[in-house]
């Protein structure tokens, strides 16, 4: 298998090397004679009624393609378009997002008042709290210095 898999490959390789040659000194030449073409050598033979009878049908058949799109978007909408169909579920997702947003702002809102009813109300017992604790240390220094002062 292997002994006819590897001229087979050759050879593909050899054929396609020699087919390329010669399109590319083609490709070459055609490119010369572009280069070289005077389009008004000729002009006087071209079909002048031919011309205008292609470009009133292209014309025709675009603006036949222009009107059928034009009725099918004004009547049958959904057909065309289902993303516009989609639409109005995405603006009820985005409205109850919002809805949640400002319950959220909301709730936020009652508890750091909440908070601030706390800290009113918890600041001066903490504030006393800490003078105490100020003045019952300081009380402690004093006893215990007027002790060993005693008993010395």
């Amino acid at each position: 298998m292997k002994a006819l898999v590897v001229p087979i490959v050759g050879t593909l390789t050899l054929l396609l090397f020699f087919h390329l040659l010669p399109s590319s000194s083609c490709q070459k030449a055609f490119q010369n004679h572009i280069q070289e073409w005077n389009y008004r050598e000729g002009a006087d033979k071209v079909n002048i009624q031919g011309i205008k009878s292609f470009t009133r049908t292209l014309e025709k058949w675009g603006n036949s393609i222009f009107w059928q799109m034009k009725h099918s978007l004004l009547s049958h909408p959904d057909a065309l378009l289902p993303e516009l169909s989609s639409l109005r579920p995405i603006s009820e997702a985005i409205d109850n997002l919002l809805k949640q947003v400002l319950s959220m702002k909301k709730r936020l809102a009652e508890l750091n008042e909440r908070l601030r009813v706390m800290r009113r109300t918890l600041f001066p017992i903490r504030y006393k709290a800490q003078r105490s604790q100020r003045l019952g240390s300081i009380h402690l220094r004093r006893y215990g210095f007027s002790k060993r002062g005693g008993g010395t």
